[in-house]
Parts: C-alpha cells; sequence; structure tokens
C-alpha cells in the first residue's frame, strides 16, 4: 500500500491587515471568483452611488425651499437614501472579501459605537486603499501563472509535436 500526500498550498495566500488591532483577511489570486467579487463590487458600489444621486436630487427637487434651512423632513429623506446606500455597501464588501470585514476595517468606530454604519466616505477610502492591494494581487497571479506555464511548456520538446513521415512511395 503506498502513502502520498497532495499539498497544494504555495504562496499565494495574502493577509492583510484592517486595523491597529491587527484584524485581518485573508485573500488569495487563485481564489477563481476573486477578481469578478472584486469588480463586480466595484461596479455595484459605482451603481448604488449613482442610484443615489438620483434619489438625493428628487428628494431636493421635492423641497426646493429648504434647500438653505433645516427641513426636518428632507434631513429624514436625505439620510434614509444614504442609510439605505451604506447598509449595501456593507454588504458588497463582506461579499468580496468575506463576512464581517466591513466591521473588521472600521472596528474603533463599532467599540465606540455598537449601531455605527460608515459613511460614504469611509467606503470610499476602504476601496481607495483595497484597490492597489488588489491589483498587485493580480499582477502576482499572472506572473505566476505566464512563469508556470512556460515552465510546462519546456517540458515539451519540438520534435515531440512533429508528424509522423511518411515514406515515400517507390
Amino acid at each position: 500500500m503506498g502513502k502520498y500526500n497532495l499539498d497544494l498550498q504555495d504562496d499565494s495566500l495574502d493577509e492583510i491587515t484592517l486595523n491597529k488591532h491587527g484584524d485581518k483577511i485573508f485573500i488569495s489570486g487563485d481564489d477563481a471568483k476573486l477578481f469578478d467579487r472584486f469588480s463586480d463590487g466595484y461596479k455595484e458600489i459605482e451603481k448604488l452611488a449613482d442610484e443615489a444621486d438620483k434619489e438625493l436630487a428628487e428628494v431636493k427637487k421635492k423641497y426646493p425651499e429648504a434647500e438653505n434651512e433645516n427641513n426636518f423632513d428632507r434631513v429624514v429623506e436625505i439620510s434614509r437614501v444614504r442609510v439605505g446606500f451604506c447598509e449595501k455597501a456593507i454588504a458588497i464588501i463582506d461579499n468580496i472579501f468575506g463576512e464581517g470585514t466591513a466591521k473588521k476595517s472600521f472596528r474603533e468606530y463599532y467599540e465606540a459605537i455598537p449601531d455605527f454604519l460608515p459613511d460614504e466616505d469611509k467606503f470610499v477610502a476602504f476601496f481607495e486603499t483595497m484597490t492597489p492591494i488588489m491589483e498587485d494581487i493580480f499582477k502576482r497571479k499572472v506572473e505566476r501563472s505566464e512563469k508556470a506555464s512556460k515552465a510546462r511548456m519546456a517540458k515539451y520538446q519540438p520534435q515531440d509535436h512533429k508528424k509522423p513521415q511518411r515514406k515515400a512511395r517507390k
């Protein structure tokens, strides 16, 4: 009876520290869905922001006289639009990087204010910080893949792929 050990791990697991307390997430360029989750999430955040802008414009149209004064109903409607955007943004971040990523990223706020909801500026800052990290991870993945492909192809010599020679007829 033979014994085998299949270890397919390599150094493609990336550790990202999210706050000064050392909370981390782990991601890998070898995760086939990571790039799609990130790009889809980024696009979804942009779409949500556009929709929120339209909703806010509608609220402002609804209360034109309140533009320069504190109209309670106007403030409440604007707040609801912003809250809806932020709640959806948390779900998108957690979908991309794993459940709890948003809470870990803004841990100090949540510890001080348990029902804290990061605002739009926090999400923009999060994505501006994560984008170069993701670009680096994908760049390294492409480089590893190209290197592995070249190594696999180097095993095969051109003569391995020659068509069989036909013998000449006499």
